[in-house]
């Protein structure tokens, strides 16, 4: 592995989920041997400092907004790198990389982080030509997958490649600290996510103000920023959560300790990829009120780990939360599977092998032979997680 030089372009360095597992593959390359450079659209973003941390300044190439302008920018950036690999980490950067790559003879890869349908209702005329362009794609869901081939991608050109989650630093940030209250304490449903349209917020708002109909206790928390905040706190004033029912506390960088002090994770989306949450939720021991969106109905494990429930069934969402508000032996039941399934099959510890795998695979269909064969040397076992 060593000599392979890896560029990862973000389109930004936000506190989402994306941003998250380029950190994460970032580290574990380095670790792996490679060298690594990251290049960004934005800079002065939440996940700056963890690069820096690891010894990767990002390189910001987005002084200007123009697309033609940032395509220059970032081939005057690679010049005195020269990658084998240019890695796309947002759809909408997947253009920026298919232009580059071939300058330098190098392994182009796109991304897809949703289902694909929501990527490209986003990018508008944009969307079918950052599917079709990347010769070669890493998705972090099979659903994207799915999506993808039904839009005329041959599977051949697709990988997934599962998010991931760093037990330890989410452990050593509250995720493993005892939960507070007892039996006595009113059960908190908590979900965090941008309070974006696709999540559908109001689908959470309204079945909590269902459950709380049979339950009056059960109490909510909203984590998160974004355009739809001031249409989703007018809903729940109309209905009735606010003041007492439902807390909205914006973003936050302490997650994995008000995991900690919850009771319930709920998702609630539209459109999902692999989504970051539900191993949060997993790995603090949590059980998971989730829509099938993306792959989020197959890592939560229906009766298992948690439910799942299909998006428009507010009444089926609303009793599986007062359900488990009713029981916290049921709570600790699935929490305790959850936590498991995080560690045998997500922990971060195996990403590094599984980047090298996907890199080999994509770098001999393309005919790059000496780069796949780089890649194949002191390649660590590993086990490639399945949603």
């Amino acid at each position: 592995m060593r000599g392979v030089r890896v560029a990862l372009l973000s389109g930004g360095l936000s506190q989402g989920g994306a941003e998250k597992q380029l950190v994460y593959m970032a580290g574990a390359l380095l670790r792996a041997g490679a060298d690594v450079r990251v290049y960004c659209l934005t800079r002065g973003d939440h996940y700056e400092r963890a690069l820096l941390s690891l010894g990767i300044p990002p390189v910001w190439i987005g002084r200007f907004g123009n697309p033609g302008a940032r395509v220059v920018g970032l081939a005057s950036a690679l010049r005195d790198f020269r990658p084998h690999i240019l890695q796309s980490t947002h759809f909408f950067s997947n253009l920026y990389v298919c232009l580059v790559a071939p300058l330098y003879r190098a392994v182009a890869i796109g991304s897809i982080r949703s289902d694909v349908y929501q990527e490209m209702k986003a990018n508008g005329r944009w969307g079918p030509l950052l599917l079709r362009m990347p010769p070669a794609i890493i998705a972090n869901s099979f659903t994207a997958r799915r999506n993808a081939e039904r839009l005329g991608i041959p599977p051949m050109r697709i990988e997934v490649l599962p998010n991931v989650l760093d037990l330890a630093e989410f452990d050593a940030g509250g995720g493993s600290a005892p939960r507070p209250g007892g039996e006595g304490r009113p059960p908190v449903v908590i979900a965090v996510c941008r309070l974006v349209a696709a999540k559908r917020l109001d689908r959470f708002l309204r079945a909590l103000a269902l459950a709380r109909h049979e339950m009056p206790g059960i109490r909510g928390v909203i984590v998160g920023e974004g355009p739809e905040a001031d249409g989703l706190k007018s809903l729940a004033r109309e209905l009735s959560l606010l003041p007492d029912g439902v807390s909205f506390l914006g973003r936050r960088d302490d997650v994995a300790g008000l995991l900690r002090s919850s009771d319930i994770v709920a998702l609630t989306s539209e459109h999902e990829g692999f989504p970051n949450v539900v191993l949060e939720a997993m790995a603090a021991r949590l059980p998971v009120v989730t829509t099938p969106s993306g792959d989020s109905g197959v890592i939560v494990q229906d009766g298992v780990t948690g439910f799942v429930v299909e998006g428009d069934d507010i009444a089926g969402m609303a009793r599986r939360i007062v359900t488990l508000s009713a029981s916290a032996e049921l709570r600790r039941t699935f929490g305790e599977a959850g936590r498991g399934k995080v560690e045998r099959l997500y922990s971060a510890h195996a990403l590094g092998g599984m980047l090298l795998s996907t890199y080999r695979s994509i770098a001999a269909r393309l005919g790059h032979s000496g780069l796949a064969g780089m890649l194949s040397v002191n390649e660590p076992s590993q086990e490639k997680a399945l949603a």
